[in-house]
């Protein structure tokens, strides 16, 4: 063989072998980090949803807790690795927000949305022998005395405090907002007559619902699960949010990759053992185009933005 034709069939090889690996895309194992503990409710989800994904895919998932930094150290990992399709980030509601600190690390714009997995509606919690019988009656005691009424959930400047900040603006009064390292803590401090009123997930009422009531929920229609309960649209508060749980890639992850993942994570979603776990826990199926993800991610950030100049967290 000629030097000039080893050449060529080496180059032919390579070709090939590029192209073969494109074709067999996945072909080796995915790792889907995040950024909360192990056995919080991300974690849980992404495991049920990794053995749906195996499913599919043909290749073993891992999922891999990195908390800390409100996700920025499990946004580091992702981003130290190849943007080959193979390190999944996955993160939620928050995420517009927390990068939009003068803190964060990066942008929104390192990362490309891959899919929107589940919506867990929000909700009111109140102790069982509250004297709150709806969220007219929360309202009107904010109103009333705003300083005595307290109302609490996960930290400062996230979902939870926002939906505070809008019925307190339908009270027109300044919410007593009392931040917690987790929903379940606020939750309990409501049990504990420590909180009036927390704000939470539907997701997790299983577990309190002995003790605690619930006024209302945030989606669209009631929850099939607790279809006692009413939404705030119901109560004519414009309340419709969902913390939302989704999936994200490195920004510069190739078209093809990004588009073949969804396909494949979409059929793992709609199967029939992930949307038995949404049943159970009282969450919805999120699922939505890339171009509706970025589209919703885009309107989220412009609307966090505005709310986080009107707390003062960041500057106009």
């Amino acid at each position: 063989m000629t030097l000039r034709n080893g050449f060529l069939a080496a180059v032919a090889a390579a070709c090939f072998a590029t192209a073969g690996y494109a074709q067999e895309y996945p072909s080796q194992p995915i790792t889907i980090v995040h950024g909360s503990q192990a056995g919080a409710p991300q974690d849980g989800m992404l495991r049920e949803l990794a053995q749906s994904i195996e499913r599919v895919a043909g290749v073993s998932v891992v999922v891999e807790p990195r908390p800390g930094g409100s996700g920025q150290v499990a946004m580091a990992h992702v981003r130290g690795q190849a943007a080959d399709g193979y390190t999944i980030f996955s993160d939620g509601t928050g995420i517009t927000a927390i990068l939009q600190m003068d803190s964060a690390a990066y942008a929104l714009d390192d990362f490309r949305p891959l899919y929107r997995i589940q919506l867990d509606p929000f909700a009111l919690y109140v102790n069982k022998d509250s004297s709150f019988q709806s969220v007219d009656d929360f309202v009107q005691a904010m109103r009333d005395t705003p300083e005595e009424i307290r109302i609490g959930g996960f930290g400062t400047g996230t979902p939870f405090h926002f939906i505070a900040l809008g019925l307190a603006e339908d009270a027109e009064a300044e919410p007593n907002w009392v931040p917690y390292n987790s929903g379940a803590d606020a939750i309990t401090a409501v049990m504990a007559d420590d909180l009036d009123v927390a704000i939470s997930n539907v997701s997790v009422f299983g577990r309190f619902q002995e003790n605690t009531r619930l006024l209302a929920v945030s989606s669209a229609e009631r929850v099939a699960a607790f279809d006692h309960i009413p939404t705030f649209l119901e109560q004519d508060y414009p309340i419709m949010r969902y913390h939302w749980r989704g999936m994200f890639l490195d920004a510069r992850t190739p078209d093809d990759v990004t588009e073949q993942l969804h396909s494949i994570i979409g059929e793992a979603v709609a199967s029939p053992e992930f949307q038995d776990f949404l049943a159970r826990t009282s969450t919805l199926d999120g699922s939505m185009t890339l171009d509706e993800y970025q589209q919703m991610l885009d309107e989220q950030a412009a609307s966090d933005r505005a709310i986080m100049i009107q707390l003062g967290m960041i500057e106009g």
